[in-house]
């Protein structure tokens, strides 16, 4: 009876993936809470979840920040090695469909003709419709970029296949089909220029208060046509109509971000009540789980190995001592002294708004002073390996970090990539990528006179250490190019830091599931089999397989 009433509980809760609440208002009501729900709010908390649930430590340090190996697990490191746990993949899949559940609600209730003097209260109408379907957009990108076909919601198409977010309304439907990719790409870039149009931009706001995204139309402008480029630069390949979306796209370049005054990302509060998502683990939790790793600490070092080779050999990316924080080494002074000097960060509680602080001012920083977590370990290693690696960097554990959903540097290298203005817009993406992480400007001036060779290699390499903590975008990008090629591969050896269990100095990546490489996608949550079994299976024939190693439509 117990695993009875535990299934139809999951499943009741999962049904909820497809559409708004249906009769569920009279029950349970809270009379301590308001019972009309405001745009501007419902936005504003729809943000904030989306980014905290996809960003914390499980569903984004168990998972792509150590498969595009921007961190590494200092203790279990089964997913490091692509053995997920099921739990995790259930509940990034359920929060991206909450967001669009939360995204869906404010059309609704703009649309509704019974709510329009209440909407005008809210913000600029019209803005606040295109403000929802273009974050309808953002998000249901990450679920096809992530799984391949899923259901899948469209405001303006009609399509038989475009199922999800009907409970409710006349046409309901419970088990949604899962949409084909090509249909739900070409869609998404549709929707964001439909969208786009339909912004008023003779308007002050797109919302009176709680938009911490936007602020104003022109901005909302921006980042919807600059998605649109990021999704229209992904399919161009294979999707025709894609390259019709790059050349009006590129036609006028002042329509996408031009600076990072442009950039779009959720600002957290400075507290520990809803801080950033990697605050929230490190000094709530109270978890210490995750390290740069060892492949991007090198490549930012400017070292190279025999298995993957570093585009800027010998050149130090000055963002290595903003993104990483260094470790303890000894220290030799003029007169030779040997001082053991520590520069881990630490945390300081009379600090409450800098609970980051470094201990930076005893020696010059080199980059002697910093590696990175071995990749690609079995647990059995890590004792011997993680206190020699380095931390984040404070910046990153900062309570009112800012998670980024796009950035104007990742806007210059698709133009690099696409060949237009390639040197200036590979340098300009740099150089925003190294204003961002407060980087002097005669450091970026000498560091932009050393990269001098503009290739694909090149322009991804820097896309890759520019969506530094991006890891779901960074991971498609690599699924797409097969860049950068500084990542370790399954099969493949590393030198450890220190010696291993056994003495060992080196050790060989060897992934799970039988994978040779990143991988692919990730694979239908489990509990999909209990509420949607049959669409789910009919979604995995289609694509070849409900494997971690099958292609998404654009991957190489």
């Amino acid at each position: 009876m117990k695993k009875y009433i535990y299934s139809f509980a999951l499943l009741m809760s999962l049904v909820l993936f497809s559409s708004c609440d249906k009769d569920l208002e009279s029950i349970n009501k809270d009379p301590n809470k308001p019972t009309v729900v405001t745009t501007n709010g419902l936005f504003n908390n729809t943000n904030k979840e989306l980014m905290t649930r996809t960003r914390r430590g499980m569903p984004s340090g168990r998972m792509a920040l150590p498969w595009i190996q921007y961190s590494a697990q200092r203790n279990y490191t089964a997913e490091d090695r692509y053995q997920f746990r099921n739990e995790v993949n259930n509940s990034l899949y359920t929060d991206i469909f909450l967001a669009v559940k939360g995204y869906k609600q404010i059309i609704d209730i703009v649309t509704d003709p019974a709510n329009k003097e209440q909407v005008a209260s809210y913000g600029d109408p019209a803005n606040q419709l295109a403000a929802a379907r273009i974050m309808i957009a953002y998000a249901q990108l990450q679920l096809v970029d992530m799984y391949g076909d899923v259901p899948y919601y469209s405001y303006a198409t009609k399509d038989p296949d475009f199922q999800a977010m009907t409970l409710g309304t006349a046409n309901e439907i419970t088990t949604p089909k899962f949409a084909p990719q090509d249909k739900i790409y070409t869609d998404l870039m549709n929707e964001l220029k439909e969208a786009t149009a339909s912004i008023n931009m003779k308007a002050t706001n797109v919302f009176t208060d709680g938009d911490f995204l936007f602020g104003s139309p022109l901005k909302l402008k921006k980042f919807a046509n600059s998605l649109r480029l990021r999704i229209a630069n992904r399919v161009k390949n294979v999707i025709p109509i894609a390259q019709s979306h790059l050349a009006e796209l590129t036609a006028n370049t002042a329509d996408l971000m031009e600076s990072n005054i442009d950039n779009v990302g959720q600002k957290f509060q400075n507290d520990p009540v809803k801080p950033a998502p990697f605050y929230f683990d490190a000094f709530v939790s109270r978890r210490n789980d995750f390290s740069p790793t060892n492949t991007f600490v090198e490549l930012l070092k400017g070292e190279t190995k025999s298995m993957h080779p570093n585009p800027f050999a010998t050149i130090v990316d000055p963002r290595l001592f903003k993104m990483i924080a260094p470790i303890s080494q000894p220290v030799t002074d003029s007169i030779g002294n040997t001082t053991e000097v520590t520069l881990a960060f630490y945390y300081d509680s009379s600090k409450a708004t800098q609970p980051c602080i470094e201990k930076n001012n005893y020696v010059e920083r080199t980059p002697d002073f910093y590696t990175g977590m071995p990749i690609g370990l079995v647990d059995a290693y890590t004792g011997s390996q993680a206190d020699y690696a380095s931390q984040f960097s404070g910046t990153i554990y900062k309570a009112d970090y800012t998670e980024i959903l796009m950035e104007y540097a990742e806007v210059a290298f698709i133009l690099a990539e696409l060949d237009i203005n390639p040197q200036e817009n590979y340098r300009n993406g740099i150089k925003a990528s190294m204003q961002k992480w407060e980087i002097s400007e005669a450091t970026i001036t000498d560091y932009l006179a050393k990269m001098t060779l503009v290739n694909t290699e090149t322009i991804l390499t820097q896309k890759y250490i520019a969506l530094f903590f991006q890891p779901y975008e960074a991971w498609a990008e690599y699924r797409r190019t097969k860049y950068p090629k500084t990542l370790l591969l399954p099969g493949q050896s590393h030198e450890l830091i220190a010696p291993g269990p056994q003495k060992q100095t080196e050790y060989t990546f060897n992934a799970a599931n039988g994978l040779t490489d990143l991988p692919e996608r990730i694979t239908y949550p489990t509990d999909l089999t209990l509420v949607n079994k049959v669409n789910k299976d009919a979604a995995a024939t289609r694509m070849g397989g409900d494997l971690m190693n099958t292609k998404l439509i654009w991957a190489q």
